[in-house]
């Protein structure tokens, strides 16, 4: 039986291939996001790294954490095995998110965060090292750019069932088409349900997800895209944090298992509830002009009540050896009721034009952001637990006797013009992008309890960013490259000085190779990058339990040298890989906090990955697929001090599929898989938040099976 093979085509053969559009297989051959405009990715004169939705399908990643675990450069931030928002630093600096090139609500202080679901994305975008030069307020590792399912001109129809581990039962489906025989008007929708339980007992990870979008096409040179979803999460339990003394550090009683939950089974929960819609106009004059503006207002909004962690009780302050328990964990019960809105407009008008023997692509942008977040975060210690024996059922102030000690409004309002010329001679491109930033932020604290105190923040800010890069493009597709851009982030809130922040800034350096042999389906990428951040916000070390963490100071700078190596695509058709390598050196260099010369907290200096997965197209096993994979975090600092390492771990992935139509004719279209991640069950912490009591457990062997039907 002959059918055609589920692999990507050869590059020679992608020309109809799109910045926002599908990919067949791992590799993709253009991007928008480092340039705003659709270029191939070789002209790019910066590093970038393209997940594509056959990879996260391929994967099993159930989050945008799980599809980046195999991505350079990116250090995830574990909050548990079932976090309500998602964290990451790229090169070893916070990074935001950005959904279709608009950023995303994003302040962890009002814990009202987006979480996008991953089965509604095309693809998932990292670009490394500084980039405000386009984005404004972007922290100088780089940025992640999550790219939405569009509709498309040919009709599709998929329904999928997984289930496994932690009793999930999860149903998904992604229908669309031409709704019209003229293909101008276009629909599509995406939609998610789940119900499941965790690792970690009494914790559920149940979601409604549905993101209906629609295409208006009334001309060749104009299109018009409604882009909307819905997301609610209800959940009983809360992330958990673990205190190292039970989970890696050495414990007399050992430690406590993946299953252990330290809170209240019977008062925990967290609702997460968000709303977006938006929309994406572009409308092409001629050949040389075209306008393109992007519009996105979303809504999210957090109520959670939960009993976390704050390390191990001790009957003395400040707590000794002595006085330190080794089973007791100290325990707060936390009220947060949040909220956040973000509206993001992104104009654009590109033109394309020679002079002489010079190619221009050159970009103008304005662009606005204006977000708003409002929480209300109560707190109150109460009785400790056992946590190699608990027994549940401590009695909990209620919300309304409780005094707030974070209360705030906040408000950030930016506008940025931008400009870009890409400009091309033979085979030489030079890439210069400016910017010009203006930003108003405000602060209204109303709590008398908390710093920072009753009063209100405001400053004005404006910058200049930008970026410049060149590269090389050889017949072979090797792409040699440099580049050099800046950063800018203006900052909310104030220390305990009473002192409004004033913004952070950074510069990167970068140099690197990208190399995709021609006829083939394989990008090989490495780079070498230096950044540095002035005016880092920080933990203010000198604020005790239970509220480190939450009170912040201003410290001087931090740099971060390293290296980065990916390979990804076909070594053969049957045979498709994802691997990389990160070594960073992240150095705190000048601190008022007391942190200078110490590394940067939670962060690997050494992180590598390999995934492979071949695929049998001929033969007696035809229509099977098997991949495995390894992933190795090395150690890294749990706290700013430095006083604990967190230890690395290696863990083991595998999958199987088979494509049941290689089997009999009239099960086209069925495929069935089986995902493995940490297959040997290692036990490990996937990071600390800001010292010994706030660290999270990762995820131990899970299973899922997925059946998926498709038809045209």
């Amino acid at each position: 039986m002959s059918l055609a093979p589920q692999v990507a085509p050869n590059p020679a053969s992608q020309e109809t291939e799109s910045a926002l559009g599908p990919v067949r297989g791992y590799t993709a051959s253009r991007s928008a996001t480092a340039s705003k405009a659709d270029t191939p990715i070789l002209e790019t004169p910066q590093s970038i790294s393209v997940v594509t939705q056959d990879q996260i399908a391929a994967q099993g990643a159930q989050s945008v954490q799980e599809a980046l675990q195999y991505t350079p450069g990116v250090s995830l931030q574990s909050y548990g095995a079932n976090a309500f928002f998602d964290g990451f630093k790229i090169r070893g600096f916070n990074a935001v998110s950005y959904l279709d090139g608009l950023r995303l609500p994003a302040d962890s202080t009002t814990f009202a965060i987006p979480k996008i679901e991953t089965y509604g994305l095309e693809r998932l975008e990292v670009l490394r090292g500084p980039s405000s030069g386009l984005y404004g307020q972007t922290e100088p590792g780089g940025l992640i750019n999550m790219v939405s399912k569009r509709p498309t001109a040919t009709p599709h129809y998929d329904v999928e069932g997984v289930f496994g581990s932690f009793n999930r039962i999860q149903g998904a489906f992604d229908i669309g088409g031409p709704i019209d025989k003229n293909g101008e008007y276009l629909y599509r929708i995406v939609g998610l349900g789940r119900q499941s339980d965790t690792q970690t007992d009494f914790m559920q990870d149940n979601k409604l997800f549905i993101a209906p979008s629609f295409t208006w096409r009334p001309t060749n040179d104009t299109s018009f895209t409604i882009l909307s979803q819905y997301q609610k999460i209800d959940n009983k339990g809360y992330q958990q944090y673990v205190p190292g003394n039970v989970s890696f550090l050495p414990n007399p009683n050992g430690r406590v298992p993946y299953s252990r939950y330290i809170g209240e089974p019977n008062l925990d929960g967290y609702k997460l509830e968000q709303a977006s819609i938006g929309y994406a106009f572009e409308h092409r004059f001629d050949n040389n002009l075209q306008f393109r503006q992007n519009v996105r207002y979303m809504e999210v909004t957090n109520d959670l009540q939960s009993v976390r962690s704050e390390g191990m009780f001790s009957t003395t302050f400040p707590p000794t050896p002595a006085s330190t328990s080794n089973s007791l964990v100290a325990r707060t019960y936390n009220y947060v009721k949040a909220e956040s809105q973000n509206l993001a407009i992104d104009n654009q008008l590109q033109a394309d034009f020679r002079t002489g023997p010079l190619t221009h692509k050159v970009l103008v942008g304005l662009d606005y952001l204006d977000q708003t977040g409002h929480v209300d975060y109560r707190s109150a210690g109460i009785l400790p637990i056992n946590a190699f024996n608990p027994v549940y059922g401590a009695p909990v102030p209620s919300f309304d006797s409780l005094s707030s000690f974070i209360l705030n409004d906040s408000n950030i309002n930016q506008v940025g013009l931008y400009v870009q010329d890409q400009i091309k001679l033979d085979r030489w491109t030079l890439s210069l992008t400016g910017r010009q930033d203006f930003v108003n932020t405000r602060l209204v604290s109303k709590s008398p309890a908390w710093y920072p105190l009753p009063g209100t923040y405001q400053r004005s800010d404006s910058a200049q960013t930008g970026r410049v890069g060149l590269n090389y493009l050889f017949d072979s597709g090797l792409s040699p490259y440099a580049n050099y851009s800046t950063s800018f982030v203006p900052n909310t809130g104030a220390g305990v000085d009473q002192k409004p922040f004033k913004p952070t800034t950074g510069e990167g350096k970068e140099v690197g190779i990208k190399y995709m042999p021609v006829g083939t389906n394989l990008m090989f990428t490495a780079a070498l990058f230096e950044i540095t951040q002035n005016d880092v916000v920080v933990a203010d070390p000198s604020i005790p339990l239970p509220f480190t963490g939450l009170i912040m100071t201003q410290t001087d700078q931090a740099r971060v040298r390293g290296f980065e190596f990916e390979a990804k695509g076909n070594v053969a058709r049957e045979l498709e890989i994802a691997a990389g390598y990160t070594h960073m050196d992240p150095k705190v260099t000048k601190s008022v906090a007391g942190y200078a010369g110490n590394n940067l907290q939670a962060v690997p200096e050494d992180q590598a990955s390999l995934w492979a997965k071949y695929t049998w197209y001929d033969g007696p096993l035809a229509g099977l697929g098997l991949g495995a994979a390894v992933r190795y975090v090395g150690e890294s600092y749990g706290d700013a001090f430095n006083t604990f390492v967190i230890p690395a771990y290696t863990l083991v992935d595998a999958s199987v599929s088979y494509d049941l139509a290689y089997a009999r004719a009239d099960l086209k279209g069925w495929k069935a898989q089986v995902n493995v991640t940490n297959l040997t069950d290692r036990y490990y912490v996937a990071s600390c938040l800001t010292g010994l009591a706030y660290c999270g457990l990762g995820t131990g062997r899970t299973v899922l099976g997925t059946l998926k039907y498709s038809w045209k």
